[in-house]
């Protein structure tokens, strides 16, 4: 069992062996690509809803990987800690940021680049990284920090 969920196991190590320096925002960008490329997202409704709560924020990087598969709404938190994982194997310092609106959770990354750090929401295949952190006094796109 690994130590925490994003421990950059042999199999981490291998998944971003093709990523080469320097990185930058285009690579952050292949890399959550390839997470999807990888993974596929199931379904979330009442048929899966007990299995997705059993496994919700436990998971480690490389269970994900092995599982192969994430719920749909409700991804953001695997795809968050797979993406860290990736980029820890890759010499990148992150954070993993949880944040909340009103009665909703939500997971995001932040990662340092040679040009400062970025916001990446991997959770959605559209999003690009924003340069920028979260803060108490700096909220994301109306989520503010889950916990301070």
């Amino acid at each position: 069992m690994a130590n925490s969920q994003i421990e950059t196991t042999e199999k981490i190590k291998m998944f971003v062996k093709d990523i080469k320096n320097p990185i930058t925002i285009s690579t952050l960008i292949t890399i959550r690509d390839l997470i999807y490329s990888n993974l596929t997202v199931r379904p979330y409704d009442e048929t899966t809803k007990e299995h997705e709560k059993s496994i919700r924020w436990k998971r480690t990087a490389t269970e994900i990987l092995n599982d192969g598969f994430v719920y749909d709404g409700k991804a953001c938190t695997d795809t968050t800690v797979l993406f860290i994982a990736l980029c820890k194997a890759l010499g990148l310092e992150t954070n993993f940021v949880k944040l909340r609106k009103e009665n909703m959770v939500h997971s995001v990354a932040e990662i340092k680049l040679d040009n400062g750090w970025f916001i990446f929401d991997v959770s959605n295949k559209q999003n690009v990284p924003v340069k920028g952190t979260i803060t108490k006094d700096s909220p994301h796109k109306g989520w503010q920090l889950w916990q301070n």
